[in-house]
């Protein structure tokens, strides 16, 4: 058997044995032989970091509870706890026993690959994604993927070989996570040619209905009752005008953004929690995910905005080269159907997250930091707490 590997890209992730969303630790187990299986199977050496955040005092740990596969020259695994000590530092650490991204952040800052995928213990790679990831990694590029939502039962056993788990997921998808929206059409699923002129057409008839709407009921409204009063005749002339010209270009800003996109809607942030891939120099550049103490919703939509506005280059991959996102149970993460649910648990427990509108307003703020050529950064130098020693765990031990 080879010596391990020197990993060409690192995979970040966070959990804790608290059993979240149901059967937590099967998930964990499926995302983990396949990493391995992937690693042997393409000759690409893979470095797992799990940190196992806030873990509870009456369970075993990850590294403990998890089985991990055997001697794999292609793959590595390094499980870093961060104690509850150090969770409950921040506010809601009483109703939120896991910061994500603040999570993230300790795996990514201590990540060893010159590439760094920060996602979650949920998630199968596709093989097209996996050859893909092998050999066409670029520095100040950041990637975009859809996500298909697989209804794996529970029944299908971590031991079974990864082929076959990878093709009862792909049999079982229940939902596509695209560009552009969600859906659970079966006639989407796999096409996102057809799903994007379908929802491209859609726009073009919305916005041109806006549009007429502005331009032959609004200004007629604003300009047609000044014909009555000669006296004001040229000044109501001149002022409807003005304002024509003015509200007339924002409309048609409005029109060409919805149906060729703007800025904010060529990034593909569609589930990109569980998909974000960036070189080691590049994180360190943004230096990591905003550490705000806050449920994770929208964290890493900003993160994606935050490299476009520090000139990193979004590279949505095709459908092919997809990722496959075991579904759990209703409420403790989003889905269409458990949202409502999932933002009503939120808000009784008084525990912040970020807004639609407010996602909007960010975007709006990194691009006007962007023109006034100033950095769009969140955090200091002390992202990812590298001056904390925390335990860690893993297979240079099992060597």
């Amino acid at each position: 058997m080879k010596a391990i590997q020197k990993p060409v890209l690192s995979v970040v992730a966070t959990s804790r044995n608290d059993d979240h969303g149901g059967n937590a630790l099967w998930r964990t187990q499926h995302f983990v032989n396949g990493l391995a299986a992937q690693a042997l199977k393409f000759e690409f050496p893979i470095e797992l970091v799990l940190v196992d955040w806030n873990p509870p005092a009456d369970k075993n740990g990850l590294y403990e509870a998890l089985d991990w596969p055997k001697k794999n020259p292609y793959f590595s695994y390094r499980v870093i706890q961060v104690p509850s000590e150090y969770h409950n530092k921040f506010k809601h650490s009483d109703k939120l026993p896991l910061f994500q991204y603040i999570a993230k952040n300790v795996g990514i800052k201590r990540a060893s690959a010159d590439f760094i995928l920060s996602t979650n213990i949920d998630i199968l790679f596709s093989n097209e994604l996996m050859e893909f990831l092998k050999t066409d990694l670029k520095p100040h590029f950041i990637y975009g993927v859809d996500r298909y939502d697989t209804n794996l039962k529970d029944d299908v056993s971590p031991n079974l070989p990864f082929e076959e788990v990878l093709k009862l997921a792909q049999q079982n998808v229940v939902r596509a996570n695209m560009h552009l929206g969600t859906t659970s059409s079966k006639f989407f699923i796999g096409k996102k040619s057809i799903f994007k002129i379908y929802m491209n057409l859609l726009a073009f008839v919305l916005s041109i209905r806006i549009f007429l709407r502005y331009f032959f009921i609004k200004v007629p409204r604003a300009i047609i009752p000044s014909l009555l009063h000669p006296s004001s005749l040229l000044t109501n002339i001149q002022s409807g005008l003005i304002r024509f010209w003015k509200d007339g270009r924002k409309y048609l800003r409005f029109l060409k953004n919805t149906i060729f996109g703007s800025p904010m809607t060529s990034l593909h942030t569609n589930a990109c929690g569980d998909f974000t891939l960036l070189s080691k120099k590049d994180w360190e550049k943004l230096k990591g995910y905003p550490e705000w103490e806050l449920y994770s919703w929208h964290i890493d939509s900003v993160l994606i905005y935050q490299a476009h506005h520090n000139h990193i280059k979004m590279h949505n991959l095709p459908a092919s080269h997809t990722i496959f996102h075991i579904e759990h149970g209703k409420g403790s993460g989003w889905t269409p159907e458990g949202a409502k649910l999932l933002f009503e648990r939120l808000d009784k427990q008084g525990i912040g997250y970020m807004s639609d509108d407010e996602l909007v307003e960010e975007f709006e703020k990194q691009k006007k930091l962007q023109k006034e050529k100033k950095p769009v950064i969140y955090n200091d130098d002390n992202w990812g707490a590298p001056h904390v020693e925390f335990s860690e765990k893993g297979s240079l031990e099992k060597a």
